[in-house]
């Protein structure tokens, strides 16, 4: 069954948008769940497995930027397509830090909620993998697993080396790399989670990456580190 969770500023927006749906799903097997706040629609993700095929999200919303609960469902379910509602242009450009397959304006919803919700029905599954949440000075980013490299923890703050550069965020690794992101990375010391991914080869007391970088195995970490790259092979 296709579920559709709908998020807005008002109860009167959610209906709304409810009552439009069922009008352009001609019969389809949908379920509908409206949600009055962000935390809510999050408790039911993390804690009740609810698992949205699609998001119609308000944009202007009184608990929240709604751009930013995009960018968390994003990282918890990436699957979900997510269209974007908005009563102004004011945020048309905001909206792409958070992946989405539509823009809406309030005043034209009724005549584009039906291709709209088309498009998301249409998109295909996201390529873009599993990634990293980051937040920082009131902003949040996804950073896609195949561009990372390793995670160093240093002082309080942990670098997140990419491919073409490196961000930077006061969460430890164990709180970025939760649920399923976990299994993705060998911790090798103390400060050190490394992709398996990016890993081609391990040489006495370091792992080797494919950029050339050699991240180091402490002694305490060396037999858990090499069961887990022959695991990976």
């Amino acid at each position: 069954m296709l579920r559709i969770a709908v998020y807005d500023d008002t109860r009167e927006h959610c209906d709304e948008i409810s009552a439009l749906l069922e009008r352009e799903l001609k019969g389809r097997s949908a379920e509908i769940e409206r949600f009055p706040s962000s935390g809510e629609l999050q408790r039911y993700i993390t804690s009740g497995g609810y698992r949205p095929d699609v998001a119609f999200l308000g944009v202007e919303l009184w608990d929240g930027d709604g751009i930013e609960q995009a960018v968390r469902l994003n990282a918890l379910v990436p699957s979900c397509r997510i269209v974007f509602v908005a009563n102004s242009l004011h945020f048309a450009t905001e909206v792409y830090r958070a992946d989405h397959v539509w823009f809406i304006l309030r005043e034209e919803l009724e005549r584009r909620i039906g291709p709209a919700l088309e498009k998301a029905l249409a998109a295909p599954e996201t390529v873009r993998g599993r990634s990293v949440l980051i937040r920082g000075k009131g902003r949040a980013s996804l950073i896609p697993l195949e561009r990372i490299l390793y995670l160093e923890r240093d002082g309080r703050r942990t670098l997140i080396r990419t491919e073409d550069g490196e961000y930077i965020s006061s969460e430890r690794p164990c709180q970025l790399l939760a649920g399923e992101l976990a299994a993705c990375f060998i911790r090798s010391h103390m400060s050190y989670w490394v992709n398996r991914e990016k890993i081609t080869a391990m040489e006495g007391g370091e792992f080797v990456l494919c950029d050339g970088t050699r991240i180091p195995i402490s002694r305490s970490w060396r037999r858990a580190a090499k069961a887990a790259f022959l695991e990976s092979r």
